[in-house]
């Protein structure tokens, strides 16, 4: 990731990222977030611009995170938590 990408994330979308990845469906996070489905899948749509990745794949009951997701779970876990 450049350092342009990382300037483009924002609080937002390292909330929708983590809610997804507890809750690992775009409506489930959504109510979690107090969001509308819409939000979440537009702030999916930006994170995966930035990291040049799906992040999150349809399945048969909500999504199921790629392994790049995987990794950057943690990383995005701990800013929230340093926030």
């Amino acid at each position: 990731m450049s350092q342009r990408d990382i300037r483009s994330l924002d609080l937002p979308m390292l909330r929708a990222f983590d809610a997804l990845m507890q809750e690992r469906s775009v409506s489930r996070a959504a109510a979690r977030l107090f969001l509308s489905q819409p939000a979440v899948s537009a702030a999916l749509a930006r994170l995966r611009e930035v990291f040049g990745d799906p992040l999150f794949t349809r399945a048969a009951h909500g999504v199921v995170p790629t392994p790049r997701a995987l990794a950057l779970a943690p990383q995005v876990q701990t800013v929230l938590a340093e926030l």
